[in-house]
């Protein structure tokens, strides 16, 4: 157990984490930094913190007697964060996406991580203790201390060097979130059923926070997403069937009454969706990462078990959809 933690950003995942470490015991006192005095009055209020200021410079000397610092703030706020906390004697750890990090004055005691969790969902209004429970925990630096908080909070702890991770992760997480903001004006304008819901979440991300990591993950998502794009013109280039795909899926939709409807009366904008994700799933290293990626993954490729509706039925809808599906695609080119 700590005595004192200080949490630098609390949003889902800085709250989360806070949440998680109170409800689990882990730390006598728990402190906070972040921009929104909102945010750090609502957390008071909320019992999870004890105090908290808007700039670490307000902490001064203080940062000195934490024995627990974790930094879940944007990335580029990382070279002015570790600035101050580059002499500190606690443990020290990143919650980050990316962790090939360009960043100086790194303390002795840092070890990068990355929770495999998130929501479409933001701020600290939205975090949840149990955010990180049945979730790979993923460690860029070995410490058996680390890997009993992740264990304590409910997580699956593993180690990935960082150069792996950033590239494993441009796949199973940046791309398909990439993807949905690029196709997001294509996807149906109101969704009313759950599973449709779910595979176009991504859709409702917050673009600022994921044009950081984008943009510092940007040579593995560029490699990938040139595959993704080979694989998707060869699909809307070639005949009926390739463009209908795998009618035998293994994961077929169980649709309701109210789905069929609305997969029906949105045909062009699902199938087209469908399209980009089974052209995203044909990317090769997909099978060898696939058992790293987390919810995101999985919600935004469900939407390929809508090709294994009935096949006539299915053929006759592109059919009457052909032109506004080829529309699409030609809209990326």
């Amino acid at each position: 157990m700590f005595q004192k933690t200080l949490i630098i950003g609390l949003g889902l995942i800085g709250g989360s984490f806070a949440k998680a470490l109170k409800k689990n015991n882990l730390s006598k006192e728990i402190f906070a930094c972040d921009t929104d005095l909102e945010t750090i009055d609502y957390a008071k209020n909320s019992e999870i913190i004890k105090d908290g200021f808007t700039n670490l410079s307000f902490f001064s000397e203080d940062l000195f007697s934490f024995d627990f610092i974790v930094v879940a703030a944007p990335i580029s706020a990382y070279d002015e964060i570790f600035f101050e906390l580059k002499n500190v004697r606690a443990l020290v750890i990143d919650l980050g996406s990316v962790k090939e990090l360009d960043v100086e004055n790194l303390p002795k005691n840092f070890i990068p991580c990355h929770p495999v969790a998130g929501s479409e969902n933001t701020g600290f209004e939205n975090a949840d203790a149990d955010l990180f429970s049945g979730k790979k925990f993923i460690l860029c630096k070995e410490s058996l201390e680390v890997v009993e908080i992740a264990k304590k909070i409910g997580a699956i702890p593993d180690f990935l060097e960082a150069k792996k991770h950033d590239e494993i992760y441009a796949l199973v997480s940046h791309l398909p979130q990439f993807l949905s903001f690029l196709t997001a004006e294509f996807s149906p304008k109101k969704i009313t059923e759950e599973f449709f819901q779910k595979a176009f979440r991504l859709d409702n991300s917050d673009p600022e926070l994921w044009s950081e990591i984008f943009a510092m993950n940007e040579k593995n998502l560029e490699k990938f997403y040139e595959k993704f794009f080979e694989n998707l013109e060869k699909i809307c280039n070639g005949n009926t069937l390739e463009m209908c795909g795998d009618l035998d899926s293994s994961t077929p939709l169980q649709q309701t009454q109210g789905e069929q409807k609305f997969f029906e009366e949105n045909f062009s904008t699902i199938f087209f969706r469908s399209l980009v994700v089974k052209s995203f799933l044909e990317i090769p290293e997909i099978k060898t990462f696939q058992s790293y990626a987390g919810m995101g993954f999985k919600d935004f490729t469900s939407i390929i078990s809508v090709l294994s509706y009935n096949a006539k039925k299915l053929e006759t809808l592109f059919e009457e959809n052909r032109k506004k599906i080829l529309k699409f695609f030609d809209s990326l080119q």
